[in-house]
This record gives structure tokens, sequence and C-alpha cells, in this order.
């Protein structure tokens, strides 16, 4: 259309709105916030979209979440008011504003990166540190997160397996496996083919990890531990450097000699995430690891790090050779 069809469609859609069609209130907020046929108002158009929004449009939603959440130099960024209307629309059953509630959430208030995308390891301090009860933005969010995974919406699913996957606790890879067939079965076709075959390797990863024996740890964990284990298997069994090169070591079984104690897990209202994401807890495992035909076991005692993940300690003293 010109920008004369535009500004003839202005009164119309006024009095159209008057008479109680909410599709009109949203139209007006389009024409505002985009200046067509009408100079652009933001401010203006944020009133069209509230009232479209409160007889139930759900666009008029989606764009009052999205200029709150963005923000310009007349409406602000803010990303609580954003949720605000997040949490309207996503107690209508709406996935895309659950899903979108979880991702204002992670990008502001629980944001752990910096302007690099780099950890910022006094944020992530500041984030561990919170007890139980200074954590029901966390609940929330991830409350939601679980229910949009749950009913099938394909940017929940990839980010809720992203999260089960890389975190570590009492029969989180059991759940992670298991929403891994989940998605071959129901979920596969709806997500981008790379980030399908992205979770399915990373699942293959964790299905192998979990043929060692009995562990609590992710994948990403085990990554962090396995250098420093073998560090220490390697000196404990007195090899030659020369006659078996570190990297033909390989860990052999895993076993968890003390079971976790004193777990927190956020409080969580959902199928797939609840009591999966361990806040506090700690627990003891026993790796065998093969150094060229010497079998040597390394103790290592974990501490959940009250946010994402857990310290680990390896202990030299303790590793002792053992017959193959």
């Amino acid at each position: 259309m010109r920008d004369k069809d535009y500004a003839s469609a202005e009164p119309l859609l006024q009095e159209a709105a008057r008479n109680g069609e909410h599709r009109a209130w949203n139209a007006l907020g389009v024409l505002y916030l985009e200046g067509m046929g009408v100079d652009k108002d933001e401010v203006q158009a944020l009133g069209y979209f509230g009232k479209a929004a409160a007889a139930g449009n759900v666009n008029a939603y989606k764009s009052l979440i999205n200029m709150y959440a963005v923000g310009s130099e007349s409406v602000p960024k803010n990303p609580a008011r954003a949720r605000t209307w997040a949490l309207k629309l996503a107690q209508t059953n709406n996935n895309y504003a659950a899903y979108t509630f979880y991702q204002l959430a992670v990008q502001n208030e629980l944001n752990v990166l910096d302007e690099k995308g780099q950890i910022d390891r006094a944020r992530y301090a500041d984030l561990a540190k919170r007890s139980i009860q200074e954590r029901d933005l966390d609940s929330q969010a991830y409350s939601l997160l679980s229910f949009a995974a749950e009913r099938g919406y394909a940017p929940a699913v990839a980010e809720a397996q992203s999260i089960l996957l890389s975190r570590s606790g009492e029969a989180v890879s059991e759940r992670a496996l298991l929403f891994d067939e989940e998605i071959q079965d129901r979920y596969a076709t709806k997500l981008a083919a790379q980030t399908a075959n992205s979770l399915q390797q990373e699942a293959e990863k964790l299905d192998k990890l979990r043929r060692l024996g009995s562990s609590f740890v992710s994948v990403r964990l085990f990554n962090l531990v396995l250098p420093k284990a073998s560090a220490v298997a390697y000196t404990a069994s007195n090899t030659d450097p020369q006659a078996c090169p570190r990297n033909q070591m390989r860990v052999s079984q895993m076993r968890i000699t003390q079971p976790m104690q004193e777990a927190q897990y956020l409080p969580v209202n959902g199928r797939l995430l609840g009591n999966m994401l361990l806040i506090k807890g700690h627990w003891s495992e026993s790796w065998t690891l093969n150094v060229c035909g010497k079998a040597v076991e390394v103790p290592v005692t974990f501490e959940a790090d009250g946010l994402a993940t857990a310290e680990f300690s390896v202990d030299a003293a303790g590793a002792r050779s053992v017959t193959p």
C-alpha cells in the first residue's frame, strides 16, 4: 500500500477498535510503531498494543514483549516489563511466551557473560552463592522452559536438552538419554538438522561415558577432570614416558564411592527439568585409568559450585595401582 492508503485506514481502524475489534487495536499499534500513514509514535503504539493484548491478541503481546526486550530511545529497554507480558501470555499455554520468558531471564538478570562473550567470574560467583530463597526468577524461568520443551516447542527442546547434557548430578544423564530418544522419535524433524545432529552426538558421548560404570558427571565435567586424573595416574604407575605416551591412557572404569550428600536442586515445576539442576551437594568417585596395561585407581571428589557445574579435587596421594 501507499502511505495515503495507510492514512485512510487509520480512522477506520479507530472506529473498528471502539466497536470492540481487538485486531484493529493491534493494527493501529503497527501503524504507529512503523510510522505508516501516521507520525511514528512508539509510546502511542504501546498503548494500542496494550489494549489489543488485554483483549487476548497474541500478536500484540509479542510486540509488547519485543519492544521492552529490545528498547529504543522513546521506549527504554525493560527486561522485567517484557517478562511480565511474556508471563501473561505464557499463562494461556503459549510456548513462544514461556520460552521467551526464559530467554529474557538468562540474557539479563541471570547472564554470566561479559561483553566479549566470556564468563564473568565475579558475576558467576555472585549468582552461585545465592540461597535457594533468592532464586525465584531462576525457578520460574526453568519451569517455563521445561513447560515449552515438554510440549515440543523446538527452540525449548534444544535448549533443555543442551542443559541436561551439560549438567552433573543424580539421574541427570539418564534423563538426558531418555529425552534424546524422545527427540529422535518426535522432535528431530522440528529442529534444524545441525542442531539435531549436534544434540545426538553429545548424547552418544554421554552414553559411552555411562557404559564405563556409575558416575554423576557430565561429559563436560569429565573432560575437565580427565587431564588431572591422567597426570596423577601416570605418576602413580611409574611408567616410562618413552615407552608409554600419555595420549594412550584411557579411563576403563568409573564408580561412585560416596553417594550424593546434602543435595539441593533448583525448584523447577516440570517433568523434564524438575530435580535436575544441582545447586548444592558433594560426592566422590573412583576412576580407573589404563596406563599402557597398568591399571591405576584415582579418587576424585566433587562439590557442586552453586550454579552450573561442580568443583573437583583429584587425590594424588590416594591413587594406587590395581590388578587390571
